[in-house]
């Protein structure tokens, strides 16, 4: 995008959101000392905006505190609608420039609600959807202390170098597509160091069907494979989206979606969310019984026809916690609750086998947000069950 192109995108933005008089979005920092302190700024890109087939744009909670952590530090967000050509929207302030503390904080909370709600009436202008070169246009005006990049969406790209639409991609080994998108060069370039947070993916809407556990497993696999090969991590909110897909969108290619028992890699982990599972909090209990034995049923062909005793392991949060010993016990009752929840459902006793690892293991991220703190949002995304088949590893 050229210099001027850039300057329209941010007076755009800045008109859209409405900001009040004397605080425009490209405004330069004030004097050092000011109440509002600009001495600390960090910057996040973000990608969002309604597609066709994926549910209307609406940022969760946890995607919030991303967004008014950056507005505290007085940084700037870049945003990008992931359409099949990237729209950059352009980079907006979000915090404030005013010298008196109480307006500081009055101007951070109004453009806060400005900018969420900017971004939730967003829309795709062109077809497909492609979030690998929204990404990567969205993490370039970071700077040196980013915040991340936030990103809302299905994660099911469909245009190249990442077509899921294309036969047999969203089952691909993660390392192979990585190794193809680093051979032609087409990785991100400036998410060195930084934290990727990911709003809704596997969540689908209108024509594009549903995934199955072993599709959501293996999309979330990619997208962390190609995040990490970047230089970042990639960190998934837990909020799922839901609702309708926006009307009167340009067109997105469905992606196909195999059925479980004739599109389950047991050379790789499957992971079960705890947003699919429902368990209630810091019990080994279903919250929705009925939900989880839907959601376990799916899995019940794959695994008698793997033939291999499947290992279920429980994963927990840290929570903050100083041991290990409390969560390692609450993971592996979960796993006996959704071992017995199989058995129930038909599988063989015999080729089910448990564990519980608590937090004290290869795939726990991290539970702070972007601005250090703990956030139970993303500490729900350590809370997880875990099959893996004979021999494969749980970080495979």
């Amino acid at each position: 995008m050229t210099s001027r192109h850039l300057v329209r995108a941010c007076v755009a933005i800045a008109a859209a959101l409405s900001l009040g008089a004397g605080l425009t979005a490209c405004a330069s920092a004030t004097a050092a000392g000011a109440s509002c302190d600009q001495s600390q700024k960090r910057n996040m890109g973000v990608v969002a905006g309604s597609t066709a087939n994926a549910p209307v744009t609406s940022l969760p909670s946890s995607a919030v505190a991303q967004l008014e952590a950056v507005g505290k530090s007085n940084g700037s967000v870049t945003v990008v609608v992931p359409s099949g050509s990237p729209q950059v929207m352009g980079t907006t302030v979000i915090g404030s420039t005013a010298q008196d503390a109480v307006v500081c904080q009055n101007d951070q909370r109004t453009k806060l609600t400005q900018i969420t709600a900017y971004i939730n009436g967003l829309k795709a202008s062109a077809p497909e959807v492609d979030f690998l070169g929204s990404i990567d246009q969205a993490a370039r005006n970071l700077g040196s202390n980013p915040m991340g990049v936030l990103v809302v969406g299905s994660g099911l790209q469909t245009t190249d170098p990442l077509n899921f639409s294309a036969s047999g991609v969203l089952y691909a080994d993660p390392a192979q597509v990585v190794s193809d998108l680093q051979s032609r060069g087409l990785l991100p370039t400036d998410l060195k160091g930084v934290t990727v947070y990911w709003s809704g993916m596997g969540d689908v809407a209108g024509a594009q069907k549903p995934l199955t556990i072993p599709a959501r497993s293996n999309l979330a696999a990619i997208w962390t494979a190609i995040v990490k090969a970047a230089g970042g991590t990639l960190s998934l909110l837990p909020e799922p989206a839901s609702g309708a897909a926006a009307s009167g969108l340009p067109s997105v290619s469905a992606v196909p979606v195999d059925a479980v028992q004739t599109k389950t890699d047991w050379t790789h982990p499957i992971v079960i969310r705890n947003s699919d599972l429902l368990f209630t909090k810091d019990t080994a209990t279903f919250s929705d019984p009925a939900k989880a034995q839907s959601v376990l049923g799916e899995l019940v062909p794959s695994i008698e026809q793997n033939g291999q005793q499947v290992t279920i392991t429980g994963t927990a949060s840290k929570d903050q916690a100083t041991s290990n010993t409390a969560d390692t016990a609450l993971s592996l009752k979960r796993a006996d609750a959704v071992k017995a929840a199989l058995v129930k459902l038909g599988v063989p006793s015999g080729l089910l086998t448990t564990a519980g690892v608590g937090y004290d293991w290869c795939g726990w991220k991290s539970e702070t947000d972007a601005s250090g703190k703990y956030s139970d949002a993303l500490a729900e995304q350590n809370r997880s069950v875990i099959l893996t088949s004979a021999g494969v590893s749980l970080c495979s």
